[in-house]
């Protein structure tokens, strides 16, 4: 048999089947998926926040005049888990100032929930 788990279910879940409790919390970011959306990026950091989420195993959706620039600017769609996104923060903060901007918005998108 095999089920579909809701994400709001997935520690219990854990629990149910014996993982430890470390390598539960170690997992469960890893099973926290989200999109967010962030208006009017810069195309050259739009392309660089998609470059990085790919090297992550995430992905950007931007505008496809990104890729050749025939666009100044583009809403993107960031999608991976809690800990892509956390990686991708650490990322962008090494980046420049508009990157840096960018980590602080989804790291401030993250602690609201």
């Amino acid at each position: 048999m095999a089920e579909l788990i809701p994400e709001k279910d997935v520690k219990q879940e854990m629990q149910d089947i014996g993982v430890d409790e470390w390598a539960t919390n170690y997992m469960l970011d890893k099973s926290k998926f989200r999109i967010i959306k962030i208006k009017d990026v810069r195309n050259a950091i739009a392309n660089i926040l998609k470059q990085e989420m790919l090297s992550i195993g995430g992905d950007v959706a931007v505008n496809k005049g990104c890729v050749n620039c025939s666009i100044e600017k583009s809403d993107i769609l960031i999608m991976g888990t809690i800990r892509q996104l956390n990686k991708l923060i650490n990322k962008m903060k090494n980046q420049v100032s508009e990157s840096k901007e960018i980590a602080i918005k989804i790291e401030k998108i993250l602690s609201e929930e």
